[in-house]
């Protein structure tokens, strides 16, 4: 079974919780229920038990400050996001699919990501049984 989920905010990475002598939090709290809040409303199954794999696509808005000429560029690709490292953008929203798709994210064994830019930001998360992702992708060998 595959699932396939559609965040429309801009991605966010992960940010570790702030710790100080009489309390911590977590500053992508917020960031963490509006995300949960769209993958709650759009997978109403039970959390994969088995290993998974996980892709990611991450896109960005161009910046406003961005010449006519630089946007163009970027939205054909040209020009890649570099705000960002796609690790910490995957951390993030596997802590996001934490016991809504997943039972935990030591489950994922296969992760794939990609970042660009398109008119309006989004995340784009597929979530595939790890068996069934190398029946498609035969050409990958299981070491």
């Amino acid at each position: 079974m595959k699932v396939e989920l559609n965040i429309p905010l801009d991605p966010v990475p992960w940010a570790s919780p702030r710790v100080l002598k009489t309390h911590c939090w977590d500053p992508r709290e917020k960031d963490k229920w509006a995300a949960r809040f769209h993958i709650y409303d759009q997978y109403d199954g039970e959390p994969y038990q088995k290993y998974v794999a996980a892709l990611f696509f991450f896109a960005f808005e161009p910046p406003a400050s961005a010449s006519l000429k630089k946007r163009v560029q970027m939205l054909s690709g040209e020009i890649r996001p570099m705000r960002c490292d796609c690790t910490n953008l995957q951390k993030l929203y596997e802590d996001c699919l934490k016991g809504i798709v997943i039972q935990d994210d030591r489950q994922v064994c296969v992760v794939s990501s990609y970042k660009c830019y398109e008119e309006k930001g989004s995340v784009q998360i597929i979530v595939q049984d790890l068996d069934e992702y190398f029946a498609e992708h035969e050409q990958m060998q299981r070491i």
